[in-house]
């Protein structure tokens, strides 16, 4: 709280009173809870790994979903060149191994 403390105090009256106005109309704790949901995205995709190339996953991964409807499968890829080399060599070998 004492950054924000000194942010307030260090500003001038038509800035606050602008500050006031959204912290009224709710645009403040709109951009907080945005701005945390971007934590929570950062940390769930920190965990994962490309399949293919081992690479870190980030926010801007792409998402391949397959299988079965009652047995859904996802897997993340940090680029479109190893979703296309998963999509050509794994996939078709899982097909090959159900049929």
């Amino acid at each position: 709280m004492n950054k924000l403390v000194k942010l307030i105090r260090g500003l001038g009256k038509d800035e606050l009173l602008l500050i006031k106005r959204d912290l009224v109309a709710g645009n403040i704790d709109r951009e907080i809870n945005r701005r945390l949901m971007e934590f929570a995205q950062e940390e769930h995709f920190s965990e994962k790994t490309c399949p293919v190339c081992g690479g870190k996953i980030t926010s801007d991964a792409y998402k391949l979903e397959f299988g079965k409807d009652y047995l859904r499968k996802k897997a993340y890829f940090d680029g479109v060149d190893c979703l296309e080399y998963f999509s050509k060599t794994k996939l078709k070998a899982m097909k090959k191994e159900n049929y």
